[in-house]
């Protein structure tokens, strides 16, 4: 396998934005899905726990734009074209990921 290309600093915000897209819509998703099940408890009701309010359905799409517009951002950066062009593409997206990953002092920091 290729090696990876370097990192620049620039792509590193780009996947911690990227990270950050994914978390904060996930982290929407699950607190609907909770407040319908809390809502509608009932196993007869889940049809409509699953159909989401208009203000829900839409906060929800602008997230999902914000995160598919995060992950195009990654994936358009000169670096990521060019290690895609020489082959070393998951070499390089392997050590972004590694590069961005939470270390254990900065999970007690936050």
């Amino acid at each position: 396998m290729p090696d990876a290309l370097p990192i620049p600093a620039d792509l590193l915000d780009l996947r911690r934005a990227r990270d950050a897209a994914w978390a904060e819509l996930n982290q929407f998703v699950a607190e609907v899905e909770a407040l319908r099940r809390e809502q509608y408890p009932d196993p007869e009701q889940t049809d409509v726990r699953a159909m989401w309010e208009p203000e829900q359905r839409e906060r929800l799409a602008e997230l999902r734009a914000a995160r598919d517009a995060a992950v195009l951002a990654v994936r358009r950066h000169p670096t990521m074209v060019r290690a895609l062009a020489e082959g070393c593409w998951a070499a390089t997206d392997e050590a972004l990921f590694h590069a961005t990953e939470p270390t254990p002092e900065s999970a007690d920091a936050g």
